[in-house]
């Protein structure tokens, strides 16, 4: 009798309670950090594809956008900077091919590369 006492200890503990008397109690699910680790990869490189291909898209859109301005003779380029992964637009001297003004100017450009290289130092990801 004593052994069948404590099988049925053993059993009645080794089961969560079921009914009002469980309902705050919770099972403690395994950890998926490898599974968690490797989706947050494969995402990363999924916006890095998505990005090159964005650039890509802007590329050909500018270029498409200046051959557009070339038979009006107008005195406006368009260009895409790699640096801070922006559309810029040039105004042209037409007589002698001169950049008589850059928009953003290039002194912007600058301060929005730096700025955006020191947010990658100070949050640790790029901007």
């Amino acid at each position: 009798m004593e052994i069948f006492n404590t099988m049925r200890s053993q059993q009645t503990h080794s089961t969560p309670p079921q009914g009002p008397e469980g309902a705050g109690r919770t099972v403690p699910q395994p950890q998926r950090s490898d599974a968690g680790s490797i989706q947050e990869q494969a995402k990363q490189v999924e916006e890095k594809a998505d990005t090159q291909k964005l650039k890509k898209q802007l590329q050909e859109i500018t270029d498409q956008l200046n051959k557009e301005m070339n038979p009006l003779n107008t005195s406006i380029r368009f260009g895409f900077d790699d640096s801070i992964d922006e559309l810029y637009v040039s105004v042209i001297d037409t007589s002698n091919d001169q950049e008589i003004r850059k928009i953003p100017s290039e002194e912007a450009i600058r301060l929005a590369a730096k700025m955006r290289e020191l947010v990658g130092m100070i949050f640790d990801k790029k901007g």
